[in-house]
Parts: structure tokens; sequence; C-alpha cells
């Protein structure tokens, strides 16, 4: 909000009521005291108003500036400055000094450009919060690679093809058919993958709305209220949802393959757990006992071994022959079926 506080500007008129040092009334929107804090520190006038700085004559008037030291020879570059800059300043008494927003090009107030503002200044706050939590994930270099991309919005979607004057059938999204193909649309408002992150609100147990920028959409994966561990499996599953989720889009348009939510819950799930296992040396929990939908709040916690995996539906609904082999793997403890990935998950 410190931004948005200096889109309050002074009008200059008869200058008796902005702070001359202190106040936001010179172009560009900088306290004289921001622009030249060494000038600040050795003046006598501090917290004096702009009519209180100057002395009056039958043919006009001019600064009247009080120092409690003579300036150093470094110093006068900036004082030569200082002193052009305020010389073609001139009062107005028959005006009263006004509020302007510097925000408007007319200089009114208004909550749209109130708001712009505010989300410009939280913009920049959340691309590096969301970018130093996003290396902070322990995943395969490849996904956190996509993941920034995506956050970037640099992925080759049809609209970033389109911008680069790629030849393209149309510009519509593989899923929906109906809407433009932006990284925002594709991943996260498309009716045809809006039940994903329904079915994680329905996991987890918060019913909300979610943001449709890809920076917003990761950082509303973060609870304030949840611990380091906690949040860092959120942001896995985020980056697991949005990586099928382009795999998906691939597959329909390079391979005509159709789009089955419950492929993508499963596939989701399944990416998350393999980057589990693999970077946790704590998590052992095998794959096919991990039920995701009844179980996630359990497994959020960093409880190793889970109920069992989506008993109604029994195994795993993904396609084998085209991804996944069954290998059998026998513990001295226990015998138990593994879904092996054939290739090397990332």
């Amino acid at each position: 909000m410190a931004e948005v506080s200096k889109q309050f500007i002074w009008r200059l008129g008869r200058g008796d009521q902005i702070l001359f040092w202190e106040d936001y009334w010179m172009d560009g929107g900088i306290a004289l005291k921001d622009k030249y804090p060494e000038l600040y520190r050795i003046s006598l006038q501090k917290q004096h108003t702009v009519a209180e700085m100057d002395s009056s004559y039958e043919s006009g008037w001019e600064w009247k500036f009080s120092w409690r030291r003579n300036l150093f020879d470094n110093e006068m570059g900036m004082a030569l400055d200082f002193i052009d800059q305020t010389a073609d300043i001139n009062l107005n008494v028959l005006v009263k000094d006004s509020w302007v927003w510097g925000a408007a090009s007319n200089g009114i107030f208004s909550s749209k450009s109130a708001y712009l503002c505010i989300k410009a200044e939280q913009s920049s706050e959340d691309h590096q919060l969301g970018f130093c939590q996003l290396w902070d994930t322990k995943i395969p270099p490849r996904a956190l690679t996509f993941a920034w991309r995506l956050l970037w919005d640099r992925l080759p979607t049809k609209e970033n093809l389109s911008r680069r004057q790629a030849d393209l059938a149309n510009d519509l999204c593989p899923f929906c058919q109906s809407n433009s193909e932006s990284a925002s649309h594709l991943f996260f408002t498309c009716q045809k993958v809006l039940p994903l992150w329904w079915e994680f609100n329905t996991w987890v147990k918060e019913a909300r709305a979610h943001h449709c920028r890809p920076m917003d959409h990761f950082l509303q994966h973060s609870s304030t209220a949840g611990s380091k561990a906690l949040n860092t499996r959120r942001r896995i599953w985020w980056i697991a949802a949005t990586r099928s989720i382009w795999k998906l889009r691939n597959d329909v348009i390079f391979h005509n393959q159709s789009l089955h939510i419950s492929k993508l819950v499963d596939n989701t799930n399944f990416l998350t757990l393999s980057w589990l296992r693999g970077w946790e040396k704590d998590f052992n929990a095998p794959f096919h006992q991990c039920n995701f939908g009844a179980q996630i709040v359990t497994w959020m916690k960093g409880v190793e071994q889970i109920g069992a995996f989506v008993a109604s539906r029994g195994d795993f609904s993904f396609d084998n022959q085209q991804r996944y082999s069954r290998t059998k793997a026998y513990n001295s403890h226990h015998q138990s079926w593994y879904a092996v990935p054939t290739n090397e998950v990332s």
C-alpha cells in the first residue's frame, strides 16, 4: 500500500498546507527529503510549509533556505540540481492547495484506478514470493522449469503462438473448443478441467473461487495456517496438476486422444506420489495404497501409510498398455503390488 499512498499528490496553490520537504508535491511524485536526503539532514526548516520557505519582495519572491552548516564540496552538485528544480516554482496566493490523484490523468480518484495500483504493487511482491517458493520445491528440474514457464506465461499456448505470428488452424482450446487457448483458460477456467480443481477443494475442505492468473493461482495453494511441509506438498500437487493438464492437451492435439477427468485426476495423483517418493526420504506410501479423496488431508499432514486407493474403484485407472507396467515387489515384512512407470517420471 506504500506506493498507493504516494499517488495522492498536492497541487500547489498558496503553499500554506504543503510541507516543503516531506509532502509529495513536486513533479515525479517524489518527496524532496527522499530525493535530496543529504540536504534534508542539514536543513533547519524541516516540517516547514512551502509558503514558509520564501521571502516576498515588491518585485516578486525567492526561496529562503537555511542550513545548519556550510555545504561540503561533494554536496555542491546536488545543491545546484536542487536549486534548478525549485527555481521555476511559483506560488498562487489566490488558489488553495489541493489534493490530486496521480494515478489518473484527470487527477480524480476512482476505486478502479486504486485497485490497479494495488494490484500492480502486489504483483511485484507476489512474483518474488512465488518464485522463491517454486525454487524451494523438491521436484525434478524439468517439472520446475515447466512451472517457471507457466508462471511467466511462456508456454507455447495458441494465444502465445498467435502473438508470434505462427500459422494456426484456430486458436481454440482443445478441450472445450469454445474459448481462445490462453494459459489462464487452459489450466484454470476451462469447464473441462475445472472439476480437477473442485476435487482438490473437496479433499482439503476449502470452498473458494480460484484465481485465473497463473501466479495468483499458484500462491493460492499455500495456506497461511499450514506448516512448511503442508504447503510444499500442496505446491507439488499444483505443479503435478498443471503438468498433467499440459500433457493431456498435447495428447488431444497431436494424438487425437479424448479427455477423461478421472484419468486426469489419477495422473496428477500418481505424478505427485512419484515425486514425493523420490524426493522425501521418509515418504514410503506405496502407490496403490494412496486414497487422494478421503485421505488427502491425512497425507498432507505427512502420514506415511494411507488408506486403500479409492477402494470403490479398485485398481489404478491408468492406461497400463501405454505408460505403466505391473511389477511384483517382495518385501521381507509384507508382499504387495506396486505400479512402476516404465519411463522416468519427471
